[in-house]
């Protein structure tokens, strides 16, 4: 059984949660014990699973191997749960949320459902994670073009977008944030681009949902598509698209399956006593792209983590990384030994910072035999602190830089 002891950590105070965000989010650092044993600044990799997240998922796991409950009614309430959460997230509507393993389940719907023909053009940043990149190369053995922008340093810019876009641009894919140096991309001036210009706004959410504040309505965004492994500290396998209900109209349904039709037929819970119907008509809401049995115990994982990010408050999150990463900044820049590759513009800033220097790969080595987990990315050693991290890791990050 789960202890008592054991249970005190499955989900955070809230109310002391929200008070604390104001000042400091300290608190909830007990809830990460990696921090124990190095400082984990690789969140932009992959976030650590937080006990309170472990504790729920041992709970389901005992309970599936001990018990007779009948764990659907209770799974069911918790993914309808999930849905408002990463709504609530982004500031949209549960109707526009639909659950899904990955990033690339959103970035292949809109592939595959918005029915791109033969000589349409799909825009995409030359930096972008594979991610945002394969499932738009997998069309062009259909005749639909994929034009790569060039950047500036690696930084997205706005006017050269402007210029890529033809008659027949179609689609402009981006990332919320860039995973190789951080650049946070203008969304809401991107979405006013391609709403003028009758283009699909599709954005890869996995950098920067979890550590930055994001209206979808006021970036005009049509289909959002983020994994919950990294900044939501959530299981693999687990995550959501984000479709407006305007775009919905234009996204056909490419895959369906029994989880995608409306078994609730105007109640609140679904009624699988009588399966042999076949007549059943597709979701209106974006559950309609939900086609398969659900990973309920690594949903109850991202249930709790969406618990501890909300209560937390992104605002808060988003303030507390930025501070402890201008504290690197700082140091970079005062050093005769490193470089930024990140842009210092404060409204490309998001939690994450990539810089180089001489020898970079033996710098990231003594990193990590200091216990400082970093990554390697693109000639550079990318830091990505959340919210767990503090001012005393930084600075040892530092006096290790400085040797």
């Amino acid at each position: 059984m789960v202890s008592r002891e054991r249970l005190a950590l499955t989900t955070p105070n809230l109310t002391e949660t929200a008070m604390a965000g104001k000042k400091s989010l300290s608190h909830l650092r007990r809830y990460f014990p990696l921090t124990k044993k190095c400082i984990y600044l690789n969140n932009a990799s992959e976030g650590p699973l937080p006990l309170s997240a472990k504790r729920v998922m041992e709970k389901f796991l005992y309970d599936s191997s001990y018990t007779e409950n009948e764990h659907d009614p209770e799974s069911f309430r918790i993914v309808e749960e999930v849905r408002e959460k990463c709504a609530r997230l982004i500031k949209a509507k549960s109707s526009e949320i639909a659950l899904t393993t990955n990033t690339s389940y959103g970035l292949n719907l809109v592939c595959r459902g918005l029915g791109l023909k033969s000589g349409d053009e799909i825009l995409l940043p030359e930096v972008e994670f594979p991610a945002n990149v394969y499932p738009w190369l997998n069309l062009r053995s259909e005749g639909i073009r994929v034009k790569f922008i060039k950047t500036k340093n690696g930084f997205f810019d706005i006017s050269r977008f402007h210029d890529a876009i033809t008659p027949e641009t179609r689609v402009f894919s981006v990332s919320f944030v860039q995973f190789l140096n951080g650049y946070k991309n203008d969304l809401k001036a991107l979405g006013e681009i391609c709403k003028q210009k009758d283009i699909f706004f599709v954005v890869d959410g996995i950098q920067g949902v979890g550590n930055q504040v994001l209206d979808v309505k006021e970036c005009g965004i049509d289909l959002l598509s983020c994994g919950g492994h990294k900044w939501l500290l959530s299981p693999p396998g687990t995550g959501f698209v984000y479709l407006s209900s305007e775009a919905k109209r234009s996204l056909g349904t490419p895959f369906s399956g029994w989880l995608s039709v409306d078994w609730c037929r105007g109640k609140k819970k679904p009624d699988f006593t009588n399966l042999l119907r076949y007549d059943l008509k597709p979701f209106e809401t974006a559950r309609r792209f939900e086609f398969g049995s659900y990973p309920f115990l690594d949903i109850r994982g991202f249930d709790a983590c969406l618990d501890m990010l909300l209560s937390a408050g992104i605002k808060n999150i988003e303030k507390h990384n930025r501070r402890l990463l201008k504290l690197l900044i700082d140091h970079i820049n005062s050093s005769s030994r490193y470089e930024l590759k990140s842009s210092l513009e404060e409204k490309h800033l998001s939690s994450i910072i990539n810089f180089t220097g001489p020898g970079i790969d033996r710098v990231h080595r003594r990193l990590r035999e200091e216990g400082i987990i970093t990554s390697l990315r693109e000639g550079g050693i990318r830091v990505s602190p959340h919210f767990y991290n503090n001012v005393t890791e930084i600075r040892k990050l530092i006096r290790v830089l400085e040797t």
